[in-house]
């Protein structure tokens, strides 16, 4: 049984030797035709001699063109050949394919490879296409006559005949091929079949798992090299539907988890990561392959796990600064060392992105020490103006007055504060409800105008409007969109130019959104501190800012009910040329 494989794969190499054999065979056909060519050389090469011993002497009448054609005609059928004579200077003198009225239009023939190698050797052969014959030809010359040759005699004949005679060779060879290869095919087709039944089964099987499918077994009754083949693929299709319940356990765990993990072996390459850590670090995700390091895009990450690797340390709860695809992020960096008994296998890496809350801690305490100091200042002013009409100066009706305008300026400014800040605490926290509806804001920033009258007219400040021609209406909450003109448009007031102010007011459609722009002729805001204008308590010029009444959270109310109405707000600025807020939102579709 053992040896029934063998003995078959014997029959099939076999049959591999035997074809091997016939198209060597078939390969001698070359030289066949090269054995019927030189046949054919030899065989011409006589009769030329033979003409060539009888033509030593010059035969007389020969100055005519008539007796020389008449003995190549008579020769050419004789020898069924073509006959040519040709004189010294390559003119035709006879041929017994041309008739001799057309001998003098024929062309000079010195030049011919087998008339030159004749005058110059003795003789001359050469094969090639006759454009008088229209086919093949077999040219051989000699020169006649001694001591001096008065010409060249050639002899050709049609190649065509070596192919007639390698085609009578072939048939006889083919005939006897032919029975030997119908048995050969008969016995190759009986062993295919015979090799094929079980390996046919084997590849069923192989091809139903290379697709997934590791369903059923293959079933053995055999001791031979097939059956020990079949039992060792049960037996790996087994182990591989174990294995992969096992990855998909694995798997479904591993990317269940938050936090970014990457895992080195113990050459210190990377062999396994989950979804996050390659989404954040731009890893391929992959169990089936390691990577070096030097992937990594960032370097100081990549420095953070050589440094643990050669030094073969714990990381716990470490924080730094990493570039990942999200931007720059804070991560706590806890390592494990994989130990297989006493040796390292390799490190696990857990990063856990603690951005959110260091920022969201930078917040609160920013704000904590902004409303701090922003309550300091004008609790500090009445305080002091408190004590001193306490120490009297309350029996002074002329200063009296002057403190008590001052603290109650002082307490408007802080409930301005307190309200700004629970107004912002407010829209940030998500709880206020909007009520959506169509809302023009030529009304809301004619109003708002309106109501500033007083400072616009105090400053004499000039204020241009200009509105697009039925410029569509804005989807919004009117209440919050007019506490976003009033904002925008105070501030323009405030910080227009003293001497001479301008404001222009622009309002206009492009596509599907509507843009507000207010400019103005002020002060204008650095490049440094324009992306910084719409955080909490962030001022320009705080003593300024301060003095006209201003609290530091309205640009920032405004950001948040503008990005709440899935808007965008934006400021273009120059120092000392002014400054441009720009406000876009959805239009109402008509």
């Amino acid at each position: 049984m053992l040896a029934r494989v063998s003995v078959r794969l014997g029959i099939v190499f076999g049959l591999l030797v035997f074809f091997t054999a016939a198209l060597s065979y078939f390969s001698q056909g070359r030289l066949i035709n090269q054995l019927l060519l030189e046949g054919l050389r030899q065989e011409v090469y006589r009769e030329l001699s033979l003409s060539r011993h009888m033509l030593e002497t010059r035969p007389a009448g020969w100055d005519a063109l008539s007796a020389s054609d008449l003995w190549a005609d008579r020769t050419g059928r004789i020898l069924d050949l073509r006959v040519t004579l040709i004189t010294p200077d390559g003119r035709v003198a006879g041929d017994s394919y041309i008739p001799l009225s057309n001998l003098g239009s024929v062309e000079n023939h010195l030049g011919r490879p087998e008339v030159q190698a004749a005058l110059k050797t003795g003789y001359g052969q050469h094969i090639r296409y006759s454009r008088t014959v229209g086919e093949n030809m077999l040219y051989m010359a000699v020169p006649i006559g001694r001591p001096r040759p008065y010409g060249v005699l050639r002899f050709a004949k049609p190649v065509r005949d070596i192919g007639t005679l390698e085609t009578e060779v072939r048939k006889s060879m083919e005939a006897g091929l032919f029975w030997a290869l119908l048995f050969s095919l008969l016995a190759g087709l009986i062993t295919a079949v015979i090799l094929a039944r079980p390996l046919r089964r084997l590849a069923e099987a192989a091809e139903k798992r290379v697709h997934g499918d590791f369903s059923g077994l293959i079933p053995v009754h055999r001791n031979d090299e097939i059956g020990k083949l079949a039992r060792g693929i049960n037996y790996l299709s087994e182990e591989i539907t174990r294995h992969r319940r096992q990855e998909e356990w694995y798997q479904a765990v591993f990317s269940g988890i938050r936090e970014a993990i990457i895992v080195t072996n113990a050459s210190g390459e990377i062999i396994l990561v989950n979804p996050v850590a390659s989404r954040l670090f731009r890893i391929e995700s992959s169990i089936r392959s390691s990577r070096p390091l030097r992937t990594l895009s960032d370097r100081g990450l990549q420095e953070l796990l050589e440094g643990v690797h050669e030094k073969r340390s714990t990381l716990l709860k470490e924080e730094v600064t990493l570039a990942t695809a999200k931007g720059t992020r804070i991560m706590q960096i806890s390592s494990m060392p994989v130990m297989k008994g006493s040796r390292p296998e390799g490190t696990v890496f857990v990063f856990n992105d603690i951005t959110r809350l260091r920022n969201l801690e930078r917040i609160r305490r920013d704000f904590v020490s902004s409303v701090s100091h922003e309550l300091r200042t004008p609790l500090t002013s009445i305080k002091g103006y408190t004590e001193t009409l306490l120490e009297g100066a309350m029996h002074d009706p002329e200063h009296a007055a002057a403190f008590l305008q001052i603290i109650l300026k002082e307490s408007e400014q802080l409930t301005a504060l307190v309200n700004d800040v629970l107004d912002l605490s407010s829209i940030e926290s998500g709880k206020i409800q909007y009520t959506f509806a169509p809302v023009d804001l030529r009304t809301l920033i004619d109003r708002n105008v309106e109501l500033l009258m007083p400072a616009i007219g105090k400053k004499q400040m000039r204020i241009e409007r200009n509105y697009q021609p039925d410029v569509a209406e804005v989807f919004g909450d009117a209440g919050y969109l007019d506490i976003v003109v009033r904002n925008l448009l105070d501030n323009a007031v405030k910080y227009a130019d003293d001497l001479n102010g301008r404001i222009r007011i622009s309002l206009f459609r492009s596509g599907d959104e509507v843009t507000m722009e207010i400019d103005d002729n002020g002060i204008g805001i650095a490049q440094t501190d324009l992306n910084r204008i719409f955080e909490r308590f962030y001022r320009v010029d705080k003593a300024r800012s301060r003095r006209l009444g201003g609290t530091g959270l309205g640009l920032a109310i405004v950001k948040h009910i503008v990005l709440a109405h899935k808007g965008h707000v934006g400021v273009r600025s120059r120092i000392n040329q002014g400054s441009t807020f720009s406000v876009t939102l959805p239009a109402v579709r008509a």
